[in-house]
């Protein structure tokens, strides 16, 4: 099983805030029969390859995208990261992340 993109179980927006918010999973993808599974992010799982992973998951093909709809996950885009990186990191995300990146 090889980590290929972040998504959103049970994503919804919020209609007073229009933020959206789920539980936050990685997604995984076997090498040999291509069948897609998810598993919730753990407190000690390493972030800098869930940052990586973030990465990732935006550049998804379409194929992919419309699988993890139908297991009823919402992929992490461009119009979600921020969301995500609240969800990972905290609302000061931008300070925590810079702080990792100067070390």
């Amino acid at each position: 099983m090889q980590p290929i993109a972040l998504a959103f179980k049970n994503y919804e927006v919020n209609p007073f805030t229009g933020r959206g918010s789920g539980e936050l999973m990685v997604i995984h993808q076997c090498l040999s029969c291509s069948k897609l599974s998810s598993n919730r992010i753990a407190g000690d799982d390493n972030e800098y390859q869930i940052r990586s992973i973030l990465k990732e998951s935006i550049n998804l093909n379409e194929n992919i995208t419309t699988q993890l709809k139908n297991l009823g996950l919402e992929l992490i885009t461009t119009s979600n990261k921020e969301e995500a990186l609240i969800s990972l990191f905290g609302v000061n995300y931008q300070s925590y992340i810079k702080n990792l990146e100067d070390c």
